[in-house]
């Protein structure tokens, strides 16, 4: 972003917000391309935000009502080319273990790889009901849960549960994480994890 704070807080955002191109599903160059589109911070569903335009720089702004998050980028930019007008990146982690309330029921909606691999696996399987004691942060999977199957006690991926009342807000709020972290966590760390492993490798053809 070419733009500082300071000058997009100046910037007229008045024109009309152009409309969506229709997909190509030959172009398969972004692996992330169809991850739904969502606030940068809480995400919150696109259909949910205010959108405005400047057509001459070809920059969107964004207002979120839900996080109270303002901010500014260009169409199907990654985070780290988004400016910040109101709001703070959120810690994932923290905010759901303070904000969810536990523990709650939910079931196992993806299959993790030790089911198929792991002979001697005899955790959760997929559509197993559990109860979600905690959260976690993971370097591997972002946030992870603390479930109870019985008597026993096991982590899963977060992703991988989903909350049985559709009603509550633990469902609302594990829901749009699970959009931010598909649309923007994970491809940011598949990213700069390409990164690092193209570092590494010029370092030790040096």
């Amino acid at each position: 972003m070419k733009f500082s704070k300071e000058d997009l807080l100046q910037m007229r955002f008045d024109d009309p917000v152009p409309l969506p191109e229709p997909d190509d599903d030959d172009d398969d160059d972004d692996i992330f391309e169809d991850a739904e589109e969502c606030c940068i911070i809480c995400g919150n569903e696109i259909a949910n935000l205010k959108i405005s335009f400047n057509e001459k720089e070809q920059l969107y702004k964004y207002e979120c009502a839900n996080c109270k998050t303002i901010y500014v980028m260009p169409e199907n930019a990654r985070m780290k080319d988004s400016v910040l007008l109101q709001g703070e990146e959120r810690d994932w982690p923290a905010y759901l273990q303070e904000t969810l309330a536990f523990p709650f029921n939910a079931f196992i909606c993806e299959s993790n790889d030790r089911e198929f691999f792991d002979p001697h696996y005899d955790g959760p399987r997929l559509y197993d009901a559990v109860k979600v004691l905690e959260v976690f942060y993971s370097l591997k999977y972002g946030v992870e849960a603390v479930i109870r199957k019985g008597r026993k006690v096991y982590s899963q991926i977060l992703c991988f549960l989903e909350v049985e009342d559709f009603d509550s807000r633990n469902y609302e709020e594990i829901e749009n994480y699970k959009r931010w972290r598909e649309k923007y966590w994970l491809s940011d760390f598949l990213v700069a994890l390409a990164d690092w492993t193209k570092e590494a490798r010029q370092e030790q053809d040096e």
